[in-house]
């Protein structure tokens, strides 16, 4: 006997109305969009606490990275919270606003900061020593807030590396390069594993995918560095399973069609086709959600901020496998058997 469980995710015979409302189901992914255009217009303006229209990191902005490491003293124990405010209050000394505070290895912490100095971007080439020497001197400030806290019984080291405009900029390029590439594979793949409507449809949905994650990092604040990069291609390879699964199934219930004359009955193969498959997308996303959100929440600011993108990804993964990719389907299927129809009224005309 069904567990009663999964016999309210059956569907089989309840079939979803996916064609019939497609044009309803791209309000959200628009809504999101408009609303994280919004938030940025807000952040973006002057007088208030953010910066910028996103929170873009240092990876991406240009920066600093100082990692301060102790010997004979315990670095990351119970006076962890305590050392990373010492070194924000030397970095604030120099005028540079601290960042995200790490650990790193067995007995270091790492703070990034922005090369911004009283509103003077030392980003550029010709700013470069001055920035250089400003970090020099929060070094230097470092060692003797440690020195006057624990003595010379400890043996501390600062050391501040810069990420330049140009090396930002490259990883930008390659990022955009991986993320395209991606994509580019999957509507590959789809359209030859399918058909070409397939693959175009499955392509509009990671891009919704990609814009979606984008617009929820905007909207919270999320910080944009590198780590974004990795959760965008993790989203892109993810919720493609659930899109392919849908199509598989709809190339079966298609079959009856392949070698008949009447037109496909788009709305019965596509309603059904999806209400097949959205139980398992279902309860595969919600299982990925739980784990990906343990993760969210262990505190480690760096695993939070590669979570969280990943969880709006599979969020919006999971609406567009069932209701966007679905739907751009069977308004290009609708548009193709409109076409044939208008072709052959004209050539019954003549």
């Amino acid at each position: 006997m069904k567990n009663k469980f999964f016999a309210k995710f059956d569907l089989h015979k309840n079939r979803l109305p996916i064609y019939q409302n497609a044009y309803y189901w791209f309000i959200l992914p628009l809504a999101i969009i408009f609303i994280a255009l919004v938030c940025g217009t807000v952040y973006s303006t002057e007088g208030n606490k953010y910066d910028g229209f996103a929170n873009v990191g240092i990876d991406f902005k240009g920066g600093t990275v100082l990692t301060v490491e102790m010997t004979g003293a315990d670095m990351q124990g119970s006076n962890y919270d305590e050392h990373v405010k010492m070194i924000e209050e030397a970095v604030a000394e120099s005028g540079a606003k601290a960042g995200m505070a790490q650990k790193s290895g067995d007995n270091a912490i790492i703070v990034k900061y922005q090369n911004s100095i009283g509103g003077t971007d030392y980003n550029s080439a010709d700013k470069t020593e001055e920035m250089i020497a400003i970090n020099d001197t929060i070094e230097k400030t470092v060692v003797n807030k440690f020195v006057e806290k624990y003595g010379t019984s400890v043996r501390i080291t600062a050391n501040a590396e810069m990420t330049n405009a140009t090396a930002s900029s490259d990883l930008i390029k390659k990022a955009c390069l991986s993320v395209g590439i991606a994509i580019l594979l999957m509507l590959i793949y789809t359209a030859i594993r399918f058909d070409f409507f397939s693959g175009i449809a499955a392509l509009c949905a990671q891009l919704t995918d990609v814009i979606v994650m984008l617009a929820c990092v905007i909207i919270f604040r999320i910080q944009i560095n590198s780590s974004l990069i990795a959760g965008i291609i993790t989203i892109i390879a993810y919720s493609i399973n659930n899109t392919i699964i849908v199509f598989d199934r709809v190339r079966e219930n298609m079959a009856p069609y392949k070698h008949k004359k009447e037109r496909v009955d788009i709305k019965g193969v596509l309603n059904g086709s999806v209400s097949d498959c959205v139980s398992r997308a279902l309860l595969t996303s919600a299982t990925t959600l739980l784990t990906i959100t343990i993760l969210a929440c262990v505190g480690v600011q760096t695993l939070t901020d590669f979570a969280l993108p990943i969880i709006f990804g599979i969020l919006s993964g999971l609406y567009s496998s069932i209701f966007i990719a679905p739907s751009i389907w069977g308004l290009l299927m609708k548009a193709k058997q409109n076409n044939v129809r208008k072709t052959k009224k004209a050539r019954a005309r003549r």
